[in-house]
């Protein structure tokens, strides 16, 4: 049997990262190609999901302070995430560090979703260009740079690893339109812009992954899904809660507890994983956020959501217009500039952004059918 590896951010205590996983997989899986997720994660990967910061500075000693009290909490996220992997993904057996991987265990590697081609994080790894196999077929689906032109922050060598290591893919995709003309401008490479994984599901498969844990359903409330807490959305987040009489349900405890956002009187959940994740946004009366996959599921889910524009989207950072615009929702793209008069809580019409995903689907089914045709087995 023909054996197809997936490499991505599976690892990563992050909801979108993990369900872009489970999707690339769980898509692959019902369409007749079997495979399984390489089980790599990278140093910088593990040292970004502790608990802890490195006492490298000041600076983190303070914040490392400031999370002691809450090291338990933490910890039990960060086994819900385990637990949740565990249960829900196809791996392999567990490459504990770069030098294990090898060219003799896959006859193709597919590389993608999410943020796998960002050489600025602290979880960026060659391996995600899949630089430790030569002989088997490498195909990039949708990955992104993350708003990182290769050009401006890669070292020369780094760069022109990176040259030739795309020139070694045999089929490229990618995730954003900045990314489509980087590898043009800096690589001469063609690719089409694709769906990131997370599109390619419907609710229907992500309904048997939420959480029955039912504290919330009932209630009425804002679910704020902005890992790094902008402060000026946050203040936007108030003034809608305050005009509607809804609470505040949030995510991300590292950043709560390091920001003190407890000070907007927004309530931290009890525990943090995909599942709960897909649950607050479905029961959700209005979700804001500011993250490319929380804009996602709001879709999916056909929520009264908003998505704001902060930071680097008023930059290179073309992740989120990039969705937006695919999906004909620019309306749903805001600043955090709070308007007394606008109706947040207005309806959707979901239906033509429901006909746009099913064609963007069509454009990936083409796609791996001309990747990955030798790989397809018949389903007995």
């Amino acid at each position: 049997m023909e054996k197809i590896g997936i490499i991505t951010f599976h690892n990563s205590y992050n909801c979108g990262s993990m369900l872009e996983s489970y999707a690339i997989q769980h898509y692959l899986e019902k369409n007749g190609y079997n495979n399984e997720i390489i089980d790599y994660s990278s140093e910088g990967q593990k040292q970004l999901y502790s608990v802890f910061e490195k006492n490298t500075s000041i600076k983190n000693v303070l914040k490392n302070i400031i999370l002691l009290p809450h090291y338990k909490h933490i910890k039990n996220n960060n086994l819900k995430y385990e637990k949740f992997k565990e249960k829900n993904m196809l791996l392999s057996k567990k490459y504990n560090n770069k030098a294990m991987l090898n060219n003799s265990e896959y006859d193709c590697i597919v590389a993608g979703s999410d943020q796998i081609w960002n050489i600025t994080i602290e979880d960026f790894d060659f391996a995600y260009f899949i630089d430790f196999c030569d002989k088997c077929k490498k195909i990039a689906y949708a990955p992104s740079f993350g708003a990182k032109n290769p050009k401006k922050y890669a070292s020369k060598e780094d760069y022109k690893k990176i040259s030739y290591l795309l020139s070694k893919f045999d089929y490229i995709s990618i995730r954003e339109n900045n990314g489509k003309k980087w590898l043009k401008d800096n690589f001469n490479i063609d690719a089409n812009v694709l769906i990131d994984p997370t599109l390619l599901l419907d609710v229907t498969d992500y309904s048997l992954l939420e959480s029955d844990y039912d504290k919330y359903e009932k209630e009425n409330y804002i679910f704020l899904y902005c890992p790094s807490f902008n402060i000026n959305v946050c203040k936007l987040v108030k003034k809608i809660s305050k005009k509607y009489k809804l609470k505040v349900l949030t995510w991300s405890s590292k950043s709560y507890y390091k920001k003190f956002i407890r000070k907007f009187g927004f309530n931290l959940v009890d525990f943090e994983d995909p599942s709960l994740y897909l649950k607050l946004i479905k029961d959700a009366k209005l979700v804001i956020t500011t993250s490319f996959h929380g804009t996602i599921f709001s879709t999916l889910y056909e929520k009264k959501f908003f998505t704001i524009k902060n930071g680097e989207m008023f930059g290179d950072d073309d992740r989120v217009r990039t969705l937006i615009n695919n999906l004909s929702l620019n309306e749903r793209l805001i600043t955090s500039k709070f308007d007394e008069n606008y109706d947040y809580l207005r309806e959707i019409d979901f239906s033509p952004v429901k006909k746009k995903i099913d064609n963007l689907k069509k454009e990936t089914d083409i796609f791996f059918k001309k990747a990955l045709g030798e790989f397809y087995e018949i389903r007995k």
